[in-house]
């Protein structure tokens, strides 16, 4: 028996050390996601703090997966060719996306080219222009982010009264008389054609903004939308608006701040820029562009779209993140530069989320309560047959403008 007795301890300690090991972590799921390149980096750190903030939050609330998120200026995620920029973030090879965040412009042709898959929206939570720009044959393909809308500012109380393109060229010339009255950018085959559809949507208030699509160009638009566009012409034949002098960096936009053009006509977000050349200046009055014999505003929406390749738990995890994107606090975040220092200038950025106005800050914001109002009955522009007749309309807008 004594023999048992020493042998025990030994058991034991054998036992102990055979103990197996803690199991392996399980991988976390990694999910990319592209995101619209074209904003305001207010922080000034080419999106890295936008991007960690993204990440962070949402790693968070979904520790299972690992978030990749990229803002990347050098991704033409306007390019359609097969091999191209779109086709590889929407593809299955090594630099795919699960998500991209596109212009919807493009989405008739993601769809027919089989690059996307569709989406179940909630009702209710996009503005209206928003839900009605990403639907496809009844059928939802993608979940809209942002609007973007062409507003004209000015530093007088008085363009408030512009209800058409004659009064809004004469109030600015009233401004400052002998200066530019807009500076703005219309050059390309995107930025002419798209202003020119704002024009007729503008003139033609109730008819389906689709038709604008097709030559020849209507009459009387143009007789409008030429009278905006050669307000800018001070030398005679010469429009830096059209020529493509004000189309790189922020030219525009500093030429208004400088207060050597009465009005700056672009996106909301260009504001940023024009506080940022004149961070003294108040802020400006703001009315949606009356580009025809009218107003009526067209808004371009942004939406992020799911892979087709994306399917099973990929997909879940795709469409978590979108709904994580949506949320009036993201909306938020983005807006107003969280992801900046404190007192980082906001983005000024139009939000499809129809919550994100009803919160704070934007709430009590008065640039975005100023958005908000000219939003109201807001039109969407095409998703469909854009891309591919835009150079056709470029040229005759050309031809006809010059």
């Amino acid at each position: 028996m004594k023999w048992r007795t020493l042998l025990c301890p030994v058991v034991l300690v054998l036992s102990a050390c055979s103990e197996s090991p803690d199991p392996e972590p399980t991988p976390r799921r990694p999910l990319k996601a592209v995101l619209f390149p074209y904003i305001p980096d207010s922080a000034g750190d080419s999106f890295a703090s936008l991007e960690q903030r993204l990440e962070a939050d949402f790693e968070r609330a979904h520790p299972d997966i690992d978030l990749d998120v990229v803002f990347d200026a050098n991704l033409d995620v306007y390019d359609l060719n097969e091999g191209g920029t779109l086709n590889q973030l929407l593809g299955a090879g090594a630099g795919a996306a699960q998500v991209v965040e596109v212009d919807t412009l493009l989405l008739g042709s993601l769809v027919s080219k089989g690059w996307i898959q569709p989406v179940a929206l909630e009702a209710g939570v996009a503005h209206p222009a928003a839900e009605e720009a990403v639907r496809i044959s009844g059928q939802d393909y993608g979940v809209p982010t942002y609007l973007c809308t062409k507003v004209v500012y000015s530093r007088s109380t008085n363009i408030r009264s512009a209800t058409d393109s004659t009064s809004l060229v004469r109030i600015l010339r009233e401004v400052s008389p002998g200066k530019r009255p807009l500076a703005m950018n219309l050059d390309g085959s995107w930025t002419l054609p798209a202003s020119y559809l704002d024009a007729w949507a503008d003139t033609h208030p109730g008819d389906a903004l689709a038709r604008a699509i097709s030559l020849p160009l209507d009459s009387p638009t143009m007789g409008a939308f030429a009278e905006v566009v050669d307000s800018c012409t001070l030398e005679a034949g010469v429009n830096p608006c059209l020529d493509g002098t004000y189309a790189d960096n922020s030219v525009a936009e500093e030429a208004f701040a400088a207060e050597q053009a009465n009005g700056f006509m672009g996106y909301t977000e260009r504001l940023f820029y024009i506080l940022k050349a004149q961070p003294s200046m108040p802020l400006p009055e703001v009315i949606s562009v009356p580009f025809g014999a009218g107003s009526a505003p067209a808004v371009f929406v942004d939406a992020l779209v799911l892979n087709a390749s994306c399917t099973g738990t990929c997909a879940q995890d795709a469409r978590t993140f979108t709904k994580f994107m949506q949320a009036p606090e993201t909306r938020s975040l983005i807006a107003f530069s969280e992801d900046g220092p404190q007192g980082t200038r906001p983005r000024y950025l139009l939000q499809a989320s129809r919550a994100f106005y009803e919160q704070e800050p934007a709430r009590s914001d008065p640039m975005y309560q100023k958005y908000e109002s000219i939003l109201s009955g807001a039109r969407p522009y095409p998703s469909q047959h854009f891309p591919e007749n835009r150079k056709a309309l470029q040229a005759a807008l050309l031809e006809a403008l010059q």
